[in-house]
Order: C-alpha cells, then sequence, then structure tokens
C-alpha cells in the first residue's frame, strides 16, 4: 500500500515538472517567434519603401545612386532656357558696320583715310575722340556708309517728354539726345562721370550757358561750350575715350558740345537717366 502510494505520487510530480517544461518550452518559442516576425515586417517595410523611389527592374541601392548623379547633372549643367535668354541679352552689330578687334594700335586714317562722314560715324558710334585706336580694343567699323549713316542708338521718340526742347543723356549707353517736343533732332556720345566721380540722374534745367569756361576745381582745365545744369555740374567739350572717365561732367565731342550749345536755351530740360 505504501509502495503503491509513492508510486502514484511520484508519477504527480513527473507530470507536474513535465507540464512545466512544456510551458516554458512554448513560452520562450513564441517570444522568439515574435521578435523574428517583428524583425521580418521591418525588413519588409525598408525594401517597400525604398522600392517605391526604384524605377521598375533595378534594385532599391541602384535609385539612391541614380538620384545623387541628377543632381550633380542638375548643377553641372547649363539651363538650356538660360542661355537662350543670354543670346538675347547679346548686342548685335548694327547694319553697316562691322565689329574688329586691334592687333596693334592703328590711326584711324588706316580706314577711313581722309573721308570725313566716315570718321565722323567711327568717332560718334564708338565715342571716342582719338584718331589713334589702343591695341586690343573691339571697335565698331563702318563698312557701308550708308547704312551705318542711319544708325542711332538712341530713343526717336519720347513718351515722357518735357517741354519744347530737350536733353536727355543715356548714362548706360553713354550717348546723349536733343529733342523737340518728343521728336529726335540730333543724337552724339559722352563720356560721364567714372565711379568714384559719378554722374546723378535727375530732372534738370539749363541754369546758364558759358562759351569760353575753365575748370575752376582742376587745373584751370578749358571748357568749351558749358551748359550748366546743376551746381557745378556741365555738359562742355572734352576727351572722350570711349568710357565714363570726367570728374561728374558730361563729357561732348566738340562738333557736339558747339551745335548743342547754339540750340538749347536757358531754362530747357535736361534729363539725365540709367537707360
Amino acid at each position: 500500500m505504501t509502495a503503491l502510494f509513492h508510486s502514484r505520487s511520484a508519477h504527480s510530480y513527473g507530470m507536474v515538472f513535465l507540464s512545466l517544461f512544456l510551458f516554458f518550452f512554448l513560452s520562450a518559442f513564441r517570444t522568439a517567434a515574435g521578435a523574428s516576425g517583428q524583425t521580418a515586417t521591418a525588413q519588409l517595410s525598408r525594401e517597400a519603401s525604398l522600392s517605391d523611389s526604384a524605377p521598375i527592374g533595378q534594385p532599391a541601392f541602384a535609385a539612391q545612386e541614380l538620384s545623387a548623379a541628377d543632381s550633380l547633372k542638375a548643377v553641372s549643367v547649363p539651363d538650356p532656357e538660360e542661355k537662350k535668354n543670354d543670346s538675347k541679352t547679346a548686342q548685335p552689330v548694327p547694319e553697316g558696320f562691322v565689329l574688329q578687334k586691334l592687333k596693334k594700335a592703328e590711326a584711324l586714317s588706316n580706314y577711313c583715310g581722309r573721308d570725313s562722314l566716315c570718321q565722323s560715324i567711327y568717332m560718334k558710334v564708338n565715342r571716342i575722340d582719338r584718331k589713334l585706336v589702343p591695341a586690343g580694343r573691339a571697335v565698331l567699323m563702318p563698312v557701308d556708309l550708308q547704312k551705318a549713316a542711319r544708325y542711332i542708338p538712341v530713343p526717336e521718340l519720347l513718351t515722357d517728354g518735357r517741354g519744347a526742347r530737350e536733353i536727355r543723356v543715356f548714362l548706360s549707353s553713354q550717348y546723349f539726345g536733343a529733342y523737340e517736343s518728343g521728336k529726335l533732332v540730333f543724337w552724339g556720345p559722352i563720356s560721364s562721370g567714372r565711379k568714384t566721380y559719378p554722374t546723378h540722374p535727375g530732372r534738370f534745367f539749363v541754369n546758364y550757358k558759358q562759351r569760353h569756361k575753365r575748370s575752376i576745381k582742376y587745373d584751370n582745365a578749358p571748357m568749351p561750350f558749358s551748359i550748366n545744369y546743376y551746381s557745378g555740374y556741365f555738359m562742355h567739350q572734352q576727351s572722350l575715350p570711349g568710357y565714363p572717365a570726367s570728374h561728374g561732367c558730361v563729357r561732348l565731342l566738340m562738333t557736339d558740345a558747339e551745335k548743342l550749345f547754339n540750340w538749347v536755351r536757358v531754362r530747357d530740360a535736361v534729363t539725365i537717366v540709367r537707360d
């Protein structure tokens, strides 16, 4: 009887031990399986996310490399539209001229000879009064005088004219125009103030004229056919190098200075703009 009791007790303890073993085993198995499933799900989500940006038929890492290459190409290759716009801003050579870059200093007579019309057109268009052209400079050379003589680099009609007579100075292009009731009468080249002595834009009037004048401030320099339009600023004859070079005044060719001096009247409008 006692032996039978001990046998049954051992069997019960064995069943309990086996049950506990199976319980812990199954719990550990479920935990490992759950972790593995989460890892697999995360990997699948990552691959799905990458594959959304990849081209069809190419792996995800290839899509990332292509994206980097496309970014580099976008920076290094110029936009065709920008090149198109740049070509629009390039100034064409006027009809009747050729653009010529001189390899050495040459006299104007080498091209125009004694033709006064050719010389006049050359000096006006290039805004220069020097007969010896500096080496390396590109100039507009008239080759068809009939066509070149028709070239006008300023507006022929003003929509915002300021009266019966007006002198309008165009700083960017370095030309002036003389207008009567808004219509161009004649034009010519200028040399305005250099960077350190700029000619200021604005709306002015002719204060007075002086045929023979000399500079009070700059070494008694001659200022023939002076037209005062504001304070110590004048329009007058002086050398034209082809670019802004004055101390603030508006320089003119001798022929233009005399013509403008005789044409304009006191209180006529003077307008200086950045065209």
